[in-house]
């Protein structure tokens, strides 16, 4: 039975606590009946609670009073209005993972000062769409249940995987917890075009960025020189008679102690966590289909890692218990 003490309940209350609204201007015509926010918690309790699909989550709700109080609901949303709120989420959700990422690095939760980025595919349920019949749109006769919004992906431990993929970047230092400080979801696009997009919106306590040589790409190093971001990344071709002394510079020192050092961190931090997180919050294979909904619950699974950390935080728990807590919903 779910009273007010459980961690549900406490975990959705504390949302109410960091939320901090968005900048996009409301559209034209009456307001919401449901806000960005309660909408948002009542995703947040989709996933916590595995309800993957709307009539399951709309029957938890009507059913579970006390949760859908917590949420910020008088009456419980129509399930055409789940749907139509749905894409709204995944905005929403990038927009709090930075922020609450930015609070616990602020507060010292964490040392935002040195993260790491990559990418990770996320295998979609179901049959997959072999490449060169998704490239001419055919629809192998009989083959049903299929996922269309997916995409291809390379994985270097998987090999190709037909799914989404998921660019994070996280704090990685040793002495504090690992926490999320900015997602999105794609399929296929290329790893290092997607973080040179996003340089502008990470955090500004970042002061180095951990990568693999999938990310040696001018155009990013430049964009994080601007900013005056340190990148710690292999080369991605070997050492020629062209290669620039810059370049050479930054293969020797990555082969130095030193260098060896800091960049371990990398490798023992964000790889390891994107197993955890598909393996808490039962995103492998994923559970729902689409492009909208695949985001909407690896994103919400990111942003959720980071409420528990802050909750673990206020309770003077270890602050990367999060399985636990997950364990009691």
């Amino acid at each position: 039975m779910i009273t007010g003490n459980h961690p549900l309940i406490q975990l959705l209350q504390l949302v109410d606590e960091v939320w901090v609204q968005s900048e996009s201007k409301r559209g034209r015509g009456a307001p919401k009946t449901y806000s960005e926010q309660v909408m948002f918690k009542v995703y947040l309790v989709s996933l916590m609670k595995s309800l993957w699909q709307r009539r399951s989550l709309w029957r938890y709700l009507n059913e579970t009073s006390i949760v859908a109080r917590a949420c910020g609901l008088n009456t419980i949303p129509h399930r055409r209005t789940l749907d139509r709120r749905l894409k709204q989420i995944p905005a929403s959700a990038e927009h709090q993972i930075r922020t609450l990422g930015l609070m616990l690095s602020v507060e010292m939760v964490t040392d935002g000062t040195v993260a790491a980025s990559d990418g990770s595919a996320f295998k979609t349920g179901g049959p997959v769409w072999h490449k060169k019949d998704k490239e001419v749109g055919k629809i192998p006769k009989g083959l049903t249940g299929l996922d269309q919004d997916a995409d291809w992906i390379q994985s270097s431990y998987h090999g190709w995987v037909y799914g989404y993929k998921a660019h994070v970047t996280i704090s990685v230092s040793s002495a504090t917890v690992r926490v999320v400080l900015d997602a999105t979801v794609t399929g296929s696009a290329c790893e290092s075009h997607v973080l040179e997009s996003r340089i502008d919106t990470l955090p500004p306590t970042i002061d180095c960025l951990l990568l693999d040589a999938g990310y040696d790409d001018i155009n990013l190093l430049t964009h994080c020189e601007q900013r005056g971001i340190e990148v710690l990344v292999p080369l991605s071709k070997p050492i020629g008679k062209s290669t620039s002394q810059a370049r050479k510079d930054r293969a020797t020192y990555l082969l130095s102690p030193q260098g060896k050092s800091r960049y371990r961190k990398r490798g023992s931090s964000i790889e390891p966590f994107f197993a955890t997180i598909k393996d808490f919050f039962k995103l492998s294979p994923l559970p729902v289909q689409g492009e909208v909904k695949a985001s909407v619950y690896i994103l919400l699974a990111l942003y959720t890692w980071n409420l528990i950390v802050l909750f673990n935080f206020i309770n003077n728990r270890s602050l990367g218990a999060v399985k636990s807590i997950l364990e009691l919903m």
